[in-house]
């Protein structure tokens, strides 16, 4: 694996299922995620009932139900930051990256102080490789005293670092991060991955006990923690990592892969 691809596995990883963990965030005000029984109400209240659904679909990734709830807000109130904002970041999860531009600009233009949409904005320009528009956006964020998690905005910036090929830049905002931020996993998960491909492999190994440490659920840091161990030639701990693959992310591709991989390092093929 090259370093290159490696810098550029990051912009993949940042799909619905990892949405917090690469550094995607909902709008800011607090919604309960759960089944709303409509009723009749105030416009108002109607809006907040089908942006609480649109939510809620969203984090349960139904993408269609997400947009369905939600344009039914956008309909009776064209000019709510929320719901335009989780407007862009469904379709962002569509991959639709031009409606998620345009719903996230719309929101700017009635709210410009809303980080956590520029935040998300800017990871729209990066998976376009535009990176220029998408640091100014995560820059943005970094200007803002009251923002309550500048290492998010700060991470994208790393990713964008190893997507240019700028490794050691995207070293040393990650190690800002560890100190600044040390229970986010995210960071020592991409040391350990540029440690691995420059085959600093015990280096690689501890960074990536810190991820799993920090984050039991993730399967990427395990599954790339089992291939280092693998070039250590610690056939039990690949084993027990390519296990642990299986169990969090059981009937995937990935899962499958790490059951044929530990079955090899066991030499039962």
């Amino acid at each position: 694996m090259s370093i290159k691809k490696a810098g550029l596995i990051a912009l993949s990883l940042i799909v619905l299922s990892t949405l917090l963990t690469a550094g995607c965030v909902a709008p800011s005000s607090t919604r309960r995620h759960n089944e709303v029984t409509l009723k009749p109400g105030t416009a108002e209240q109607q809006v907040e009932a089908f942006t609480n659904l649109g939510a809620a679909r969203l984090m349960q990734g139904d993408l269609a139900g997400a947009l369905s709830e939600l344009s039914k807000a956008e309909k009776l109130n064209p000019n709510n930051v929320e719901v335009l904002s989780y407007l862009g970041l469904t379709y962002y999860s569509r991959k639709d990256f031009d409606k998620a531009i345009e719903y996230y600009q719309k929101a700017l233009t009635l709210d410009p102080s809303r980080s956590e949409v520029h935040n998300n904005l800017g990871l729209v320009y990066m998976e376009r490789k535009e990176y220029d528009l998408a640091k100014t956006q995560f820059e943005f964020c970094l200007k803002d005293p009251t923002y309550s998690k500048p290492y998010l905005p700060q991470f994208n910036l790393g990713l964008i670092e190893e997507a240019q090929e700028r490794f050691e830049e995207a070293i040393k905002i990650y190690r800002q991060i560890i100190i600044s931020s040390p229970q986010y996993a995210p960071p020592f998960f991409r040391l350990g991955r540029i440690s691995y491909v420059k085959g600093d492999y015990r280096q690689a190994v501890d960074f990536l006990l810190n991820a799993v440490r920090l984050n039991t659920n993730y399967t990427e840091a395990y599954f790339l923690l089992a291939e280092t161990y693998e070039k250590l030639d610690l056939k039990d701990e690949a084993a027990e990592s390519y296990g642990q693959v299986v169990v969090l992310a059981p009937n995937t591709a990935l899962a499958l892969e790490a059951q044929m991989r530990a079955r090899k390092v066991l030499g039962y093929q």
